[in-house]
């Protein structure tokens, strides 16, 4: 009997269409862009030299620099939403001449190779996407396309205990190929694959993505341009909740709705897709077209840098010439290759490095149209647990790297790369953000001198131009739930940036892709600050409105306006409470 999974109810579903280009759209982005940076200058400019409250400047000042910080954060908001630059799309290749130089060889059919990477996950659930990559299809039937499963988990039926990938590798009639540990977690078991496959293309799938027919078809003409080193395509969850419409005598009222905010759009469809304008759109991994050439290029070259730099340091050294000669040769046997770097978050590591090869200047492209889908996070522990793996990958290349100094990189992919390393600063202002109408309830200090009128002078238009502004650059698709999870994730950030602070090597965890929610005490530890913090706003509110009744509050003004922004604070921090106890319907 087939073995059936939760995500099965929802096999039906379609992708969503990709936001179609529009220039006109673009000009009035671009025009609100530059008004919202005007209206925050001049805003952040009163803030510093007109508004801090001289009496409490151990709390107006680092307020005024958390709003500053966050808004370099919408100045790299608008420079990476700028423009929309989508690849010309092509006819799929068939020869080797249509994306390589030839140089004297003669020419052929290209190969491609298809990885699924797996670790842990149910081979059932593998098996699936087994079957769908042996469903895409091609229009050259001289054009080799081959299936690898890349297990590193070893279920070869060495151990009874564990499931056999390998058996079902075999019944579907696809190549299985293992390695005897798991060095570089999936970069290396992408290193694994490549050495025992001969593709001029090869394409990355997760466990569980299951792609559609005409993912090549789609994707592999890009290629033509000899530059193209990787083409990513969106990440779909087609196994996020849906709104459940209740009907009420006066109006209607949409809930269970993506609780864990888990809906990518905005990310590829938007962020990543108008990188194009820059080439810095990043691999993300599953759902993407790689060339060999490229990816095998930047090992050689890494390898042969390392072999300068090892011989100029026993130079310095004053060693010998025949010692000299002695340790290289003992290098070049013992070192290997690698083609993905060796790193939790080895596709945005290795992109970095593609993009700053001086040498041949490889591009890359977001594709723009969803070619298959994926499963989301299904509990809190897993979603925290994968995107601080995220977070900790990006802030581990940020301290040991900083894109910002790497020769190679134009501008626009340092600024780009930067702003993907900036989010993950973001709970250093957010916390302030989140402490401060709680620091006035008990204080009953002011970080303003007055909430007067030269404040909503200046704090009114720059809030509605910067709201306009980002509803033009995401056009279509709603940023509420990604709104809620930027200030709600703020405790697993922190908890990752003093990971990463301290030296911890950022391990690579496997995110669970077959399993349904769960519930209670199990999510505690991710949200007793979210708790804490909401209970302390309530408590404040409270506390305010008494002195309020007996006429022993300083200020109404002040009341009010730290009232709106606890229910703005307690609506975002409440979306995790509520994902920590979400269970699946059904």
């Amino acid at each position: 009997m087939k073995k059936r999974f939760y995500y099965d109810a929802f096999e039906h579903r379609l992708p969503y269409s990709a936001i179609p280009a529009n220039k006109y759209r673009t000009w009035l982005f671009q025009f609100t862009g530059v008004v919202t940076i005007v209206l925050g200058f001049a805003y952040l400019n009163w803030r510093w030299r007109f508004s801090l409250n001289p009496n409490a400047l151990w709390f107006a000042i680092p307020l005024v620099l958390a709003e500053s910080l966050s808004f370099i954060g919408t100045l790299l908001l608008v420079f990476n939403f700028w423009s929309n630059k989508d690849a010309e799309k092509t006819p799929p290749v068939r020869f080797l001449s249509e994306i390589e130089d030839l140089q004297g060889r003669a020419d052929r059919a290209i190969v491609i190779d298809i990885f699924i990477a797996t670790y842990n996950e149910d081979v059932e659930l593998v098996r699936q996407s087994i079957v769908d990559a042996k469903k895409i299809a091609y229009p050259f039937p001289d054009v080799e396309i081959k299936v690898y499963v890349l297990d590193d988990g070893r279920r070869d039926g060495r151990n009874p205990m564990k499931e056999n990938m390998k058996a079902v590798a075999d019944q579907e009639e696809v190549a299985y190929l293992i390695r005897d540990h798991n060095e570089g977690y999936k970069a290396g078991n992408l290193k694994n694959g490549l050495k025992y496959t001969k593709g001029d293309l090869f394409v990355i799938f997760d466990a569980d993505t299951r792609a559609f027919p005409e993912f090549l078809i789609h994707t592999t003409g890009y290629f033509r341009k000899r530059k193209v080193a990787w083409v990513q395509t969106p990440q779909w969850f087609y196994d996020t909740s849906e709104p459940r419409i209740i009907d009420f005598y006066f109006f209607r009222m949409k809930v269970n709705e993506d609780i864990f905010g888990n809906d990518p759009r905005l990310f590829y469809d938007v962020i990543l897709r108008k990188r194009n304008y820059y080439n810095a759109a990043f691999c993300c991994g599953a759902g993407s077209v790689h060339r060999r050439e490229a990816i095998m290029n930047l090992a050689v070259k890494e390898f042969a840098d390392g072999i300068r730099q090892m011989k100029t340091n026993m130079i310095l050294q004053h060693k010998s010439s025949k010692e000299i000669r002695k340790q290289t040769n003992e290098l070049l046997l013992k070192q290997e290759i690698i083609p993905f770097k060796f790193h939790a978050s080895e596709d945005i590591y290795t992109s970095i490095m593609l993009h700053a090869d001086q040498e041949n200047k490889w591009e890359s492209i977001q594709h723009p149209d969803v070619e298959c889908k994926m499963l989301s996070t299904q509990d809190l522990d897993s979603w925290v647990k994968q995107h601080q793996r995220y977070a900790e990958g990006s802030l581990d290349i940020a301290f040991k790297e900083n894109p910002l100094f790497i020769k190679g990189l134009s501008i626009g992919q340092k600024i780009c790369y930067f702003n993907t390393i900036w989010s993950y600063f973001a709970p250093l202002w957010i916390l302030i953000f989140l402490l401060s109408p709680i620091i006035f309830f008990f204080t009953l200090c002011l970080p303003v001198k007055a909430y007067s009128f030269d404040f909503f002078k200046y704090f009114l238009p720059f809030q509605i131009m910067n709201t306009i502004t980002i509803t033009l650059g995401c056009w279509g698709i709603d940023t509420k739930r990604g709104d809620q999870y930027y200030i709600s994730s703020f405790w697993f950030m922190l908890l990752a940036i003093l990971s990463v602070a301290r030296g911890k090597k950022v391990k690579f965890n496997v995110t669970p892709k077959d399993k349904p929610g769960v519930m209670g005490n199990a999510n505690l530890r991710h949200v007793w600050p979210h708790m804490l913090i909401i209970t302390l706003s309530l408590a404040g509110i409270a506390y305010n409105s008494i002195l309020l009744a007996i006429g022993h509050h300083p200020g109404v003004a002040g009341f009010a306006a730290n009232v709106f922004w606890c229910m703005f604070n307690i609506s975002a921090l409440s979306i995790m409470i509520r994902a920590s106890y979400w269970k699946p319907s059904g």
